[in-house]
């Protein structure tokens, strides 16, 4: 068995996600993962049959196996009253304590039952924060819950796995104080606790802003875990801030509801006319039969449908992250309820947390997409600017010439930026340093085109304005490199003239404008005017 510090080992990075792998006594569990929470007395689905759809890893409830089973449990362990050897985890009751108020075990006790009973992963018994608690309410809690962490991890707990759950609500302040209490604890998985109000009430946007002030008070290479967190919408922005686990009975509770899940949200079962989905579920069934069959045996079929909808989410998450594309997937998923569009909206408040750990390259490059003027922010183009400003040092030439990109990339491989880079070459003139300006990079220097990602992108077709401000700060930045400063643009285009005036001013520089006639060819144009100027 690995040692403790070394029960998490991760395979592959986008964003802050990650795919991983975790080690526990009863094998190893792939991250990231949702984990089904099982209900000891009766679930919808056998908990065998979950494991055989994929799943390697469930949760269940000591507090209510305790309550049940009591001693007997200790006896026989947890894997076989569940009926499985994929490996378990429990939480302690902390849910019950949320929904009742009180829970007649102690912290100990039931950390203690934990280890009895054979739990792979176990939870402390922490005090969720009730959303509408006051603050001062809240920090007792938090107070409580770091206390009883403190204590549980002087416990002997075996090969057991320990999580250490961060509290707090909504109080960020208090979320990033438990968290870098936490940190300085040595837990094996920490978690972000209390988030199922948020869920319920669709406020991805403040869900987003709760994991990132955990994860940023957190251990980064530490595993991370999301409780209550069940839906597919919310899965793969999760996973971008770096949650590697998930547990949640939405496929069960949804269900019992008639709610059919989708990746791109739920239907209710009376409305459905087509089965949208080709699992082994609605593979074999019509809508209508689903709707005729008594309400038992269709919650079971559903409660199945929604743990492959959720396997899904969870496995096109993961492929993401392999092909370094989970920001594009992200942009995606954002348009499908505008509550994920303002989750993306917060998730940007936070792209310099996570350029940080973002890895600058991947194994498998893909494009990146660009479907709008906000989908600019993001990791990559926030580092690019980061290192034109800080590592960038133009090359000796005396003028500096803008150019309009254009659709053909690399700019110095093809189209006529390319053709016009070769023809000044050929003539022998090196006078002249040629820069693109670009909606997505806003400035690439033709030096820089072919370096990752400057040229794998595609984007739509929009104007954008937010770009100028970019050009205008290199033309500040660096045009007192330069004799010259030549702006050529499509005529026609809307250029904030006076904007880049006035930077290549503060540059202490004129800059020239130079209208790129439509009906001639740009080259020729652009050529023959260069070739003048000297």
């Amino acid at each position: 068995m690995k040692k403790r510090k070394d029960r998490f080992e991760i395979v592959s990075e986008d964003l802050l996600a990650r795919i991983g792998k975790l080690y526990t006594k009863s094998g190893v569990v792939r991250t990231p993962t949702l984990v089904p929470v099982i209900n000891p007395a009766k679930n919808a689905v056998p908990p065998s049959s979950i494991v055989e759809m994929g799943y390697d890893l469930l949760i269940t409830n000591a507090y209510i196996i305790k309550r049940r089973f009591g001693k007997e449990a200790e006896t026989v362990g947890v894997h076989s009253i569940l009926g499985v050897e994929t490996p378990i985890m429990t939480d302690s009751g902390a849910y019950q304590l949320l929904m009742y108020g009180e829970v007649d075990v102690e912290p100990e006790e039931i950390l203690d039952y934990q280890v009895k009973i054979g739990s792979d992963i176990g939870v402390i018994l922490d005090i969720p924060t009730k959303v509408g608690s006051s603050r001062e309410v809240v920090k007792r809690e938090v107070e409580e819950t770091l206390r009883r962490a403190q204590q549980a991890l002087s416990f002997e707990r075996g090969e057991m796995l320990l999580v250490g759950p961060v509290q707090g609500g909504m109080y960020l302040d208090l979320v990033a104080y438990s968290a870098q209490r936490l940190s300085q604890m040595d837990f094996d998985i920490y978690a972000v606790g209390s988030p199922t109000q948020l869920l319920k009430e669709y406020r991805f946007g403040e869900l987003i802003k709760l994991i990132a002030t955990a994860k940023m008070n957190l251990p980064v290479g530490s595993p991370l875990h999301l409780f209550g967190a069940g839906h597919p919408l919310i899965i793969p922005f999760a996973v971008a801030l770096g949650v590697d686990l998930f547990d949640s009975a939405s496929y069960a509770l949804y269900a019992m509801g008639d709610r059919y899940m989708t990746p791109y949200g739920t239907i209710r079962v009376e409305r459905l006319k087509e089965l949208p989905c080709s699992c082994p579920v609605c593979s074999n069934i019509s809508a209508e039969d689903l709707k005729a069959m008594p309400k038992a045996e269709r919650e079971k079929l559903v409660a199945k449908h929604n743990l492959y909808i959720l396997l899904y989410e969870v496995r096109a998450t993961r492929q993401a992250i392999e092909e370094g594309t989970l920001w594009n997937y992200l942009e995606a998923k954002s348009r499908a309820h505008p509550s994920l569009h303002e989750a993306m909206r917060q998730l940007r408040r936070y792209v310099h947390f996570i350029e940080k750990y973002d890895p600058v390259t991947h194994v498998n490059v893909s494009a990146e997409f660009f479907y709008d003027e906000e989908s600019r922010y993001r990791p990559s183009i926030y580092r690019y600017f980061l290192r034109l400003r800080d590592r960038y040092t133009p090359p000796p030439r005396k003028v500096l010439v803008l150019l309009p990109e254009t659709s053909e990339k690399p700019f110095s491989r093809y189209g006529w930026i390319a053709e016009l880079k070769k023809r000044l070459e050929e003539l022998k003139i090196d006078a002249y340093h040629l820069v693109v300006y670009s909606r997505i990079y806003g400035i690439i220097p033709l030096e820089l085109d072919e370096l990752y990602p400057c040229s794998q992108y595609e984007a739509a077709t929009f104007e954008g304005r937010e770009y100028w401000n970019d050009i205008a700060w290199f033309i500040r930045r660096y045009g007192g490199f330069y004799r010259d400063l030549i702006f050529f643009y499509e005529d026609g285009a809307r250029v904030p003239f006076q904007a880049l005036v006035a930077a290549a001013a503060e540059s202490g520089k004129r800059l020239e404008f130079v209208p790129i006639r439509k009906e001639k060819s740009r080259l020729l144009q652009v050529l023959e005017f260069l070739k003048a100027s000297l």
